[in-house]
């Protein structure tokens, strides 16, 4: 983990983790042999000239490319919490939360990416902000890091909403990736994951926590303080861990049947063990799915 944190940025930080360790793993579980011609889209910056339809610019005077068949079986959008919450770092994680959310996300990214599939990118903050629709070109993955990489955690967030309006802005049986802590209310969750069925997309929870958040192994006394609300309280740790414990166990037990019910899976990550472990397990969850 020390090296891939001392790699200076977020793509040498995806190029790092799928080389070395998940190279040729991912399959799109969608795609077919066929190359046929399926529909035409607006030209981007960094689309392969040769694809432009030349005749259908004489008369419409818009660049348009054609998109092939092999090419809309699987488009995936990666969602990222930037909620002040994932800034938290303690002394045991190796990484904040929001860092090793966007490693996770990046990579992913870049499977998908060598694998033609289209990625897309949502944030979600009080709403879906910054919204990128889904590429299979190299230069759309590049946009897709830089955004990544721009992030600041900050203030609270909704990945309910962003869900929401995310499920009206992918096109159906879309793949959607969310990194986050879930700190929200989880009927709003639900009801977020059920419009996302019903829209007949797929989705994968990957939820981000520090060491200390799981095992809340502190032997003093103090000031907590909400990263988000900045509400205070005092508290003794020690005598406060078998009920912090048994509620955050809960926690994480209906998270996990909410994904589950609405036909998701939910991988729980912690920033002190490696990410590569992290894209292992969310590939196997994906394996056993599509079985």
């Amino acid at each position: 983990m020390r090296l891939l944190a001392d790699l200076p940025n977020l793509e040498l930080q995806a190029r790092y983790m799928v080389d070395g360790f998940l190279s040729g793993m991912h399959r799109s579980p969608h795609k077919g042999s066929s190359a046929e011609f399926a529909e035409y889209r607006g030209y981007q910056q960094g689309d392969d000239l040769r694809r432009i339809d030349w005749r259908l610019y004489a008369r419409s005077d818009r660049l348009h490319v054609k998109q092939y068949e092999e090419e809309t079986q699987l488009r995936m959008f990666l969602v990222l919490d930037h909620s002040a919450s994932m800034n938290f770092r303690s002394p045991r994680g190796g990484f904040r939360k929001i860092e090793y959310a966007r490693i996770v996300l990046a990579a992913l990214g870049l499977l998908a990416q060598r694998e033609r599939d289209a990625v897309g990118f949502g944030l979600a903050g009080a709403e879906l902000t910054d919204f990128l629709r889904a590429g299979s070109s190299p230069a759309h993955w590049r946009s897709v890091i830089a955004r990544l990489d721009a992030i600041r955690p900050m203030g609270e967030a909704s990945v309910a909403a962003a869900l929401e309006t995310l499920a009206e802005l992918a096109p159906p049986r879309s793949l959607i990736v969310v990194a986050s802590d879930f700190y929200e209310e989880l009927p709003r969750i639900e009801a977020a994951l059920g419009r996302l069925r019903y829209d007949h997309h797929d989705f994968i929870g990957l939820h981000v926590l520090d060491p200390i958040e799981i095992d809340f192994d502190i032997e003093d006394s103090g000031t907590f303080v909400d990263a988000e609300t900045d509400w205070k309280m005092e508290l003794d740790a020690p005598a406060v861990r078998k009920g912090y414990l048994e509620r955050f166990g809960r926690f994480c037990s209906d998270l996990d049947d909410l994904f589950r019910d609405a036909g998701g899976d939910m991988v729980r990550l912690r920033t002190d063990h490696p990410a590569m472990d992290a894209l292992a397990r969310y590939l196997g969850q994906r394996v056993q799915r599509l079985k």
